[in-house]
């Protein structure tokens, strides 16, 4: 396997990516990994190795805002995330190694967001994995309320000074688990408080506020859902409206013992082997 750093541009900003080569002779068909909203690149590492070694190459990218991408910090917006999707793929074909025809995307959270949206736009991705993706709000009513009134005020904010609010994630996070394991999710939490990332509003309200599920039923190319049982931040019954709404081939699968963050979870593996294993299926060798 060979790594390699990777920069790139979208919407006119240095993007980052990690890019996980296999040693495997010839084209190989590739995974552009998508993080999800205060994440970064690095937490997809072991499911891009795991891919490798499968002989399948995986493109991690730092989304506009997060990571070392540039953009504004935290701030999750659909078009330019779709727009960092069309350029690594245009980035990738830079490199024989990668088989321009087999080319799909995996993501998390709002990540899977930005994957079924581009999959509306972009011909050239010929499948998706979507891991607990945001197809809608589904907030409780009491948090939605509050983050209407948050967005208000930030809105007002930055018209009055150009800078809107910052919430701060580790005070969003007291009490949530993204993760079903309890270690994990302390790891989890720890990361949090150790890098301060914050949710800007209103630069971050497609983070929770997205109506991509009343889309989907346009995607033609095949599309898996994977979604933790126990995901207390995106509840799986919309895994389960996700896959009545889709008209294309697909397929749900429910890891029991898993949360959110099911590429980080106890489960991770079996994460791992249902996303390699649809890779294969319809686009190997």
């Amino acid at each position: 396997m060979n790594q390699q750093s990777v920069t790139f541009q979208s919407c006119g900003d240095s993007m980052a990516g990690q890019l996980f080569l296999p040693e495997s002779p010839g084209a190989t068909p590739t995974l552009i990994i998508c993080h999800g909203a205060s994440e970064f690149k690095e937490n997809y590492f072991d499911l891009c190795a795991f891919l490798a070694m499968r002989g399948i190459t995986a493109f991690a990218i730092d989304m506009h805002g997060h990571g070392e991408s540039a953009g504004p910090r935290y701030h999750v917006e659909m078009r330019s995330w779709i727009a960092d999707i069309r350029a690594a793929i245009d980035t990738l074909a830079k490199y024989p190694q990668v088989d321009q025809q087999r080319i799909c995307a995996f993501g998390l959270s709002s990540g899977g967001t930005a994957i079924l949206e581009a999959a509306l736009v972009e011909p050239r991705l010929k499948a998706l994995i979507a891991l607990d993706p945001t197809v809608r709000n589904s907030l409780p009513l009491h948090f939605s309320l509050i983050f209407r009134f948050l967005l208000m005020v930030g809105r007002i904010k930055e018209l009055l000074t150009g800078r809107g609010v910052r919430i701060p994630l580790a005070q969003m996070a007291k009490g949530m688990h993204f993760a079903a394991d309890p270690d994990i999710n302390e790891q989890i939490l720890s990361r949090i408080a150790k890098l301060k990332p914050y949710l800007p509003l209103p630069g971050g309200t497609q983070s929770f506020f997205v109506d991509t599920i009343k889309r989907v039923g346009d995607i033609k190319i095949p599309v898996l859902i994977i979604w933790g049982e126990q995901d207390e931040v995106d509840p799986v019954k919309t895994g389960q409206l996700l896959y009545e709404a889709l008209t294309c081939t697909k397929a749900l699968e429910i890891v029991s013992g898993n949360g959110h963050a099911g590429h980080l979870d106890r489960h991770r593996e079996k994460v791992f082997m249902l996303t390699a294993a649809w890779v294969l299926q319809l686009l190997g060798a």
